[in-house]
């Protein structure tokens, strides 16, 4: 078996797909579920970006009958497919993607500058040649041998397409400047998606008020709104204004507040303040919104942040703040101590 590394522009790869010279094999495909339109619209974005995608494996076969030559896509079949659908105008990007001159857009309705980049965008490819399908198949046996395992977030990220997981990626995207400039995470934990499991356990928050989350509870987030998720905007709405106001704290940003539990429970704090959350209520009642004092708020946070670091008896009165900082940092019952003491800080002048 030989394996040729080669690419085809966007432009080649239609026109092959269109001459049936790459053909979709159904008998490698995995699943039968079409990405909805939000996980195929990022793709084209991502593609008239200019940002690298991965790359497809093709099976080269040779029909002596014919004496021609034909690709079958052995992986990256719902890529191939939303590519080629973009090429004959088959869908629109979507209206809430980043770039605003690519929203809402049918191929046809692109600008000539970004049509271009489309067309003549590089595909990587892996071509397998005099080949036998079982050896196709031993490729990716020995492939997936070497693998490194998926973490949760990276099971759930690869195991779902549907409306919550693509919500999640792109407010992870929007916020990945903010996550390494505030020193919450780092390039590795980016790359292993820590991000993204902050981000799901404060959306099951808001759902479901504060709680020890597990896989379990975590995984039923993406299943239950995979088909539809109408808190959208809302909850878009609310991470972004959260995480901006923490941007702005430069003071707090190399301190134990930035430390992921704790920013969990200071974006809590953040948004139900700003705009009260039914399922925090019992915790920390607010009766209207409230606009925050940064100056006084970082006064607050400051301290707390101290006594969180301080091994010094003499700050008896934040004893439950400091255990619920130091100890079981993600349990129920140390979130909601934590998220009460934020309360405090961004809504009182002093710390009580």
């Amino acid at each position: 078996m030989i394996r040729e590394a080669t690419s085809f522009t966007v432009a080649d790869y239609c026109a092959g797909m269109s001459r049936n010279e790459i053909i979709v094999n159904r008998n490698y495909q995995r699943s039968d579920k079409v990405w909805p339109p939000v996980a195929r619209s990022y793709l084209i974005e991502t593609i008239l970006k200019g940002f690298p995608i991965p790359k497809l494996c093709l099976y080269q076969v040779t029909d002596v009958r014919s004496r021609t030559t034909y690709k079958e896509i052995v992986d990256g079949q719902q890529r191939s497919t939303a590519i080629y659908d973009y090429y004959n105008d088959q869908f629109k990007t979507s209206k809430r993607v980043e770039t605003e001159e690519l929203q809402n857009k049918k191929y046809s309705e692109l600008d000539d500058e970004y049509k271009q980049k489309f067309l003549e965008y590089s595909i990587n490819v892996d071509l397998f040649l005099s080949a036998t399908p079982a050896e196709v198949v031993e490729v990716f046996r020995r492939m997936n041998s070497y693998t490194v395992p998926l973490n949760a977030e990276e099971n759930r990220h690869a195991s779902y397409q549907g409306h919550f997981k693509w919500f999640i990626n792109s407010i992870a995207d929007k916020l990945e400047r903010i996550f390494l400039d505030t020193h919450i995470f780092g390039e590795k934990q980016l790359v292993r998606m820590a991000d993204n499991k902050l981000l799901t356990e404060l959306c099951d928050s808001f759902w479901n008020g504060i709680r020890t989350t597990n896989k379990a509870i975590l995984d039923a987030a993406y299943r239950q709104h995979d088909d539809a998720f109408t808190e959208e905007r809302v909850f878009s709405k609310r991470l972004l204004g959260a995480f901006d106001l923490i941007r702005q704290m430069e003071s707090i940003h190399d301190t134990t507040l930035m430390k992921p539990f704790m920013v969990y429970s200071l974006v809590q704090a953040i948004t139900h303040t700003v705009k009260p959350i039914r399922a925090f209520q019992g915790i920390f009642r607010l009766n209207r919104a409230r606009r925050i004092n940064i100056e006084s708020a970082l006064a607050n946070l400051s301290m707390l942040s101290q006594v969180a670091e301080s091994d010094d008896d003499g700050h008896s009165r934040f004893a439950d703040f400091i255990e619920a900082s130091q100890e079981k940092t993600n349990v129920r019952e140390n979130r909601e101590i934590r998220f009460e003491w934020f309360c405090k800080a961004l809504t009182s002048e002093t710390v009580q």
